[in-house]
């Protein structure tokens, strides 16, 4: 079996941007790469950041594109390139401006998550205690601003009332980038606030939503020890419970950071120290043997071929649904879609 046979996408990567990480995608034989722009950046930062991947798209045009729509998103994998989409993992760089929501989709912002971890005028993150979910005013406004322009909302670190009332509020359906069930890694992980109830990954399901599994050994069951036979289990569990039409990958990956990256990512601004303990003296992150990067994508794709799914389950898994949702989200809705 070849990858080559499949579209594949990878639904959240935030590594630091190199040369390198674009070859492994080619290597990989990924199609399609959703890339961190920002987590707690402000609007005008985040334009810095905007800037940078310009120049690294004009540096890299020979091995990625970015892609405004799922139509870009095809046409560059047929030049044998790897489609970028931009994405937020938080509203922080629209400063509860509602108007900057179409600002930065015009600039090609096409996912937002609409919180990270913790609670904003938006919603409530997976790390509070207090779980107020969706914002009555705020936050409806915002999920109503992202359907009609055309972003994808995602909800991988929101709280799990966040999750189902935004799911439920939203007139289009929702996505869940990077996050594994809960019922099947169990409380154990080390960041066990992170994975997704069967209640909200059914609901997105039956909303037409999708949710991207990844091998980051911090939310897996076994960690570190985690092999890819105990991670194509998983990926088989989750496509028998929710169907195979909403399971997906979103693999987390990232790498060429130092600790000072991950404390920003935890802390922002808003505290000295991480709630969530930080091991100075251990490695930034660990991943899985059999996950060396992303360019291991082939080898997962062959161990779920092997253990059962079939050619055409096996397409829907790599890339197939994550397109479907895009084909689906990234437009505007005119006047008489909209609420």
């Amino acid at each position: 079996m070849s990858i080559t046979n499949h579209f594949v996408v990878d639904c959240l990567e935030y590594s630091r941007p190199s040369r390198e990480r674009f070859l492994e995608w080619n290597r990989g034989g990924i199609d399609c790469v959703h890339v961190t722009l920002a987590v707690w950046e402000t609007a005008r930062e985040t334009l810095s950041v905007l800037g940078q991947w310009n120049d690294l798209l004009a540096e890299n045009h020979d091995l990625i594109e970015l892609a405004r729509s799922a139509a870009d998103i095809r046409r560059i994998s047929q030049a044998n390139k790897t489609a970028v989409l931009f994405g937020f993992q938080n509203t922080a760089p629209l400063e509860d401006d509602v108007r900057l929501i179409r600002i930065f989709a015009d600039l090609g912002v096409r996912i937002m998550q609409l919180t990270y971890n913790t609670q904003n005028s938006i919603a409530a993150g997976c790390w509070e205690d207090h779980n107020t979910g969706l914002s009555k005013h705020v936050g409806t406004s915002f999920v109503r601003e992202m359907n009609n322009v055309g972003v994808l909302i995602d909800l991988s670190h929101c709280s799990e009332r966040t999750c189902l009332d935004t799911i439920a509020y939203s007139s289009r359906p929702v996505a869940i980038t990077h996050a594994n069930p809960l019922e099947y890694v169990g409380t154990g992980v080390e960041l066990n606030r992170r994975p997704k109830s069967t209640q909200v990954i059914r609901e997105l399901a039956d909303r037409g939503g999708v949710i991207g599994l990844s091998p980051y050994t911090r939310m897996l069951r076994d960690g570190l020890n985690t092999t890819i036979d105990d991670f194509a289990r998983m990926v088989l569990w989750s496509v028998e419970k929710f169907g195979v039409d909403h399971v997906a990958f979103g693999t987390d990956f990232y790498t060429g950071y130092d600790i000072s990256a991950v404390r920003w990512w935890r802390a922002g601004r808003w505290g000295r120290e991480s709630p969530v303990p930080i091991d100075a003296d251990a490695p930034v992150v660990e991943w899985p043997a059999w996950f060396h990067s992303p360019a291991a994508f082939p080898e997962l794709a062959e161990k779920l071929s092997a253990e059962g799914l079939t050619d055409s389950e096996l397409s829907c898994v790599l890339g197939g649904n994550w397109l479907r949702l895009f084909d689906e989200s990234f437009w505007p809705l005119d006047e008489s879609e909209s609420r």
